[in-house]
Order: structure tokens, then sequence, then C-alpha cells
């Protein structure tokens, strides 16, 4: 017979040990709430309500704000950041009990794992070329800096004292369970943007994505870079892509030097990676692009987040991205998100500030985190995710179904896949299925099918470019089977229907080489002359 105190001590050990092996998903809930720190500037209101906004939103204590006293500035000064941040920040820790250090000052009990600084709290520190440290001197000339952002140097404050110049090891990197390994740092993300009303919007468009989960496309831009030093980043967004493919979305990977286009058909943005821009450009820097909501964002730029209301970080969140990560100051290519990572860690269940520290090789350096840090983007598996959506049909049905016939697709049951679609969409008629049913059938030689499904897909889209992008298929599908009459008809139809189309001169270009092929002279002259010449020729003609 086993007492009743074995019997408990037995208890705990096997749940000890389960915690061990199970995956970081299963052991999520772990409330975070209760290990948490929301920071304010208590000079501005907004800042404060926002603060509260949070708390109240994700059921927080109010205990678990703090409010600082310091500057309304984006940059502050080294001595700033000591004084009206990091010690403020410490002591409250430590008088709550919630950070403690042993006789040597080193970390004997820190129960805080996450800061949250709201919008008002500085974001970056300004290099002091006064400061001299020793360690300093044995570092690479690079690393020889000591400007940070804020959110990375706060990350290191339960260390104490530390050398302030160049980057430190992240011991959350390629990190695999929870709770956090290293009660050493901390994670700190922050609620931000280009102004207080779209921090506060980040809290709303994380809790109501969590009610269904993420849907909608994935766009990977990568540079086709072969040189060494470089290629990482495009391994990492061509590893993210294949990420992307095998949770379900439908996921697009373009490996030429340039972003994607203004003329390229993007939309449903639910998942972005790219490089290397310095602000929004091409098809995201259309004027009226919009993310879905709650879209995850990364671009890889030196400066990404140097100012959150320009650049990168800043603009994907006033279109309606629900959270991204950037950098205030150059950290260097090798110290920068691994993309891959970021994106593997949120599309298998870890929240958002998880997934950006783990993905995250250096701290007390130059990046920082956006967006509701416990937002998990995606909570369900697909098929749980249609059940659910189908339960309360829910207008997002129709890319929860398509994420569920990817998953097929991505294990090689494609004609189950089109099965599952086409039962699903007998009663939806979704263009979104229909599109996808077409790409299926096409692939798997069933031209009928195909042509019916793309001509459905056509007339139940509403926008441009979704009407451009399902046409360009079929126009390609027609001229696979032998039919180029048919595919000079669709283009020929979206060169006259869209006249305002960025793309218009590219269709005008393809629709006339087409008509030279099949002679029809007539849309030929008719493209001839909404094809303005050159303009070296046109400068010639004026000789």
């Amino acid at each position: 017979m086993f007492s009743p105190s074995s019997i408990r001590n037995c208890r705990r050990l096997l749940l000890a040990l389960s915690l061990a092996l199970l995956p970081w998903q299963a052991r999520a809930a772990e409330d975070w709430t209760d290990r948490l720190l929301i920071v304010a500037n208590k000079t501005l209101p907004d800042s404060v309500a926002l603060a509260r906004y949070y708390a109240g939103r994700r059921s927080i204590a109010t205990n678990r704000i703090f409010l600082v006293n310091c500057p309304q500035t984006l940059e502050i000064s080294r001595l700033q950041f000591n004084e009206t941040l990091r010690d403020p920040i410490e002591r409250h820790l430590e008088t709550r009990g919630w950070l403690a250090r042993d006789e040597r000052g080193a970390v004997r009990h820190n129960d805080c794992w996450l800061l949250v600084l709201c919008w008002g709290v500085p974001l970056k520190i300004a290099a002091d070329p006064a400061l001299k440290e020793k360690a300093a001197e044995q570092m690479p000339a690079l690393f020889r800096r000591n400007e940070a952002a804020v959110d990375s140097e706060l990350a290191v404050l339960p260390l104490g004292r530390v050398t302030l110049a160049g980057p430190r090891n992240n011991p959350f990197y390629k990190m695999e369970f929870f709770p956090p390994v290293s009660r050493r740092m901390m994670m700190v993300a922050r609620l931000d943007g280009p102004n207080v009303a779209v921090a506060r919007a980040l809290v709303d468009r994380a809790l109501a994505v969590e009610t269904t989960g993420l849907l909608g496309r994935a766009y990977f831009d990568a540079r086709g870079i072969q040189e060494p030093g470089h290629k990482v980043a495009d391994d990492y967004f061509r590893a993210a892509h294949q990420a992307g493919r095998r949770a379900g979305f439908e996921s697009t990977l373009d490996e030429k030097e340039n972003v994607f286009p203004e003329d390229y058909p993007m939309t449903d943005v639910a998942l972005y990676g790219g490089w290397y821009a310095g602000r929004l450009e091409g098809a995201l820097g259309r004027r009226d692009f919009q993310f879905r909501p709650g879209a995850l964002i990364h671009h890889i730029h030196s400066f990404s987040a140097a100012t959150l209301s320009a650049g990168w970080v800043g603009p994907c969140l006033a279109r309606g991205a629900g959270a991204a990560v950037g950098n205030v100051y150059e950290p260097y290519l090798q110290l920068v998100l691994n993309s891959q990572m970021f994106f593997e860690r949120l599309l298998s269940g870890h929240n958002f500030v998880e997934s950006a520290y783990a993905a995250t090789p250096a701290l007390s350096w130059q990046q920082t985190v956006v967006g509701d840090p416990l937002y998990r983007p995606c909570p369900f598996t697909a098929d749980e995710q249609a059940n659910r959506l189908e339960a309360t049909r829910h207008p997002d049905l129709p890319w929860a179904y398509l994420r569920k016939a990817n998953t097929l697709i991505v294990a090689g049951k494609e004609s189950e896949a089109a099965g599952y679609l086409a039962e699903k969409n007998a009663t939806l008629r979704s263009p979104i299925l229909d599109e996808k049913l077409g790409d299926l059938c096409a692939k798997l030689r069933s031209p009928q099918e195909a042509i019916a499904a793309y001509g459905r897909a056509r007339t139940g889209y509403k926008d441009t470019y979704d009407i451009v992008r399902v046409s360009g298929s079929l126009a390609d599908f027609l001229q696979t089977i032998n039919r180029p009459a048919d595919a000079l008809a669709v283009l020929d139809g979206l060169v006259r229907k869209y006249p305002d189309y960025e793309g218009r001169r590219s269709l005008v270009k393809s629709a006339a080489t087409l008509a030279i092929s099949l002679g029809d002279t007539s849309k030929l002259d008719y493209y001839t002359k909404l094809l303005p010449p050159p303009a070296d020729a046109a400068r010639a003609g004026k000789k």
C-alpha cells in the first residue's frame, strides 16, 4: 500500500514528467497573465488608457500595470533609459517580490516572464560615444556600439549591470518548451504603432483572430541570392513558405530580386515575409492595400522599425496587420530574426512573443517586437478550425475549407482534396473554393471542370486583383490545352474592362503576343495603340 503522501509525490512526479515530454502547445494553459507586467507612460493619458484596456481585455489584474514617468520621445539617451525605465521597473519588480537576487547579485527568483510596453513608451536608446567599456575593446569593431532597442535592452534587465556595447546571446533562441528555460532574462513586446488607435487595434485584432484562427494567403518574397553571406535570408523564406504550405495556407514564394510588383494580384494576406525594401512598395505599397486583420509580418531591413510612423512595421500595422518584428538600428544580417523559425513557431500554435524570441539570436541589440505578445494566431488544427467555423456558419468558412484542402494536397491526396472542395462548395458557391478547384482540376487533367470552376470564380470575385489572378490562371490553362483563341478572349476582356489596373500594360503585351500568333490584326491594332513607344524611341522621334 502507498501512503497518501507517497501517492501525492508520485502524482507530482508524473505531472513533471508529462510536462517535460509534452510539446509546447499542450502546455499553453500556463497563465501568462500572472507572469507579466504592463508598462505605460504616466505623462500620456492615452498610454495609461491603453494599459488599462489591455488588462481588461486579457483579464489581467490591475496590479500588473506599472506607470513610469518617461520622456514622450521616440529616442532617449542611455541615462534617460536607466533613470526612467530600467531602474524604476527593476525596483518595482523587486518590491513586489517578482524578482530577487542573491548576495552576489545573481538571479535567485524571477517570476516576471514578460514586459508589455504601451504606446508612449520610448522605442530606442541613442548611441552614447562618451560611454567607454573595457569589455567592448575585445569585441569585433562592428559590435562596439551601445545604441539599442528599448525592448531588447529591457529583456536583459534581470542580469543586473552588464556590458552595454554589442549584442548578448539570447537564451530563448530555438526554445522548444514552455515555460521559458531561462529566468535570467525576460521577453519584451510592445503595443504600439503610428498612433494609439492602431496600438489599441492590435489587441482587438488578436482576440478576434483567436476565436477563429488565422486565415488567408501567405506570401514570401525571397531575392534569388546565391552569395553565401546573404543566401541565409532567402533560405529562411523558402523554409517559411514550406511551413505555410504544410499548415494549409495558400502559400506563394517569389524569388526575383525585386519585391512583388505593384500589379501583382496579392490579396487576403495573412502571412508575409520578405526583404529588402526600406518602405512599403510594390504590391504592398498600393494605396488601397489592406492585410487580413491580424496578419503576421516580417520584413528584413536594417531600419524597418526606426520609426513607427514610416518604414515597414508601423505602416503594415496601420493597414490591418496584427503583429510585426523590426529593427530600430542596424542589426547586421546574422543577428536578425530567423524568419523560418518565427513562422514555424506561429503556425504550430505558439504565441507571438514566444515565436519572436525563439527566433531571435541576440538580445541587448536592435530588435523590437510589436503586437499583442499573447496573440496565438494558429490555435487550431485545420479540422478543428473548419468544425468551429462550420458550427456558426462564419463568413470565413471558405478559407477554413481551403486550408483543409491544402493539407490534403500536401499529403499527396489531390483527388481527395478536389472531391472535398466540390462537396463543400456545392452549397457555399465561394469563388475562393472555385479558384482552388480550378487549379486542382487543371492539374488533374479535368479540363471542362477546371474551366467551369475558373469561370465561376471570375464571376464570384468582386476585387479586381482576385479577378485578374484567376483570369490569368484560366488563360494559362487554356493555352496548355491548345485553345489560344479562348485564352486571348480572356485577356482581351481584362484589358477592356479594367483600364485603370496597374498591370494593364503587361496584360496588353501578353494579349498582343497571342494576337500575333493567331493573326488577329484587328485586336493587334487595338493593343498597339494602347502601348506607348519605349522612351528611347520617343526621344529619337523628337530628334
